[in-house]
């Protein structure tokens, strides 16, 4: 590290990036973080580390696994925003199924605020037409939503 650089405790960084130094040690073990300078057997760390830190939680805040941010952040022939670009790609299937579903529970948690049922034992709201034990594939889904709204 040259000498005019100011160099961070992971104490200091996990502070300011508002995190556990565990969680830096892990993601340094895991590859995410480039492993630090030491200086007398202790981590070092230089400003650019929360850039790092920055990119890593954005990445795991819109859904990509540590792996995937670590195909992201890993160098290769091809450019960042082209990695990037793949694994949205990746991801929308799974954020298009996390809707529906979300979608399905929010109209079942609607039926279930109007329920006005003696007993739960006779509710419709848990026929089995109506709240199936297991969820269709999820081709099927905006037809059960349409089902669901009708019941």
């Amino acid at each position: 590290m040259s000498e005019g650089v100011r160099q961070l405790a992971i104490g200091e960084v996990a502070q300011r990036a508002g995190m556990n130094t565990s969680r830096i040690r892990y993601y340094e073990a895991r590859g995410l973080l480039p492993e630090p300078e030491r200086a007398a057997g202790k981590r070092r760390y230089t400003e650019d580390v929360f850039r790092r830190l920055a990119i890593i939680d954005a990445a795991q805040r819109v859904g990509f696994t540590l792996e995937e941010i670590l195909d992201l952040l890993g160098s290769r022939d091809q450019p960042a925003h082209e990695r990037l670009r793949q694994l949205a790609l990746l991801k929308l299937p799974e954020l298009d199924e996390l809707i529906a579903r979300a979608t399905s529970v929010r109209r079942a948690l609607k039926m279930c605020s109007r329920c006005d049922c003696e007993s739960i034992d006779v509710c419709r709201m848990f026929d089995d037409r109506v709240l199936p034990l297991r969820e269709p594939p999820v081709a099927a889904a905006p037809r059960l939503v349409r089902e669901r709204a009708r019941a």
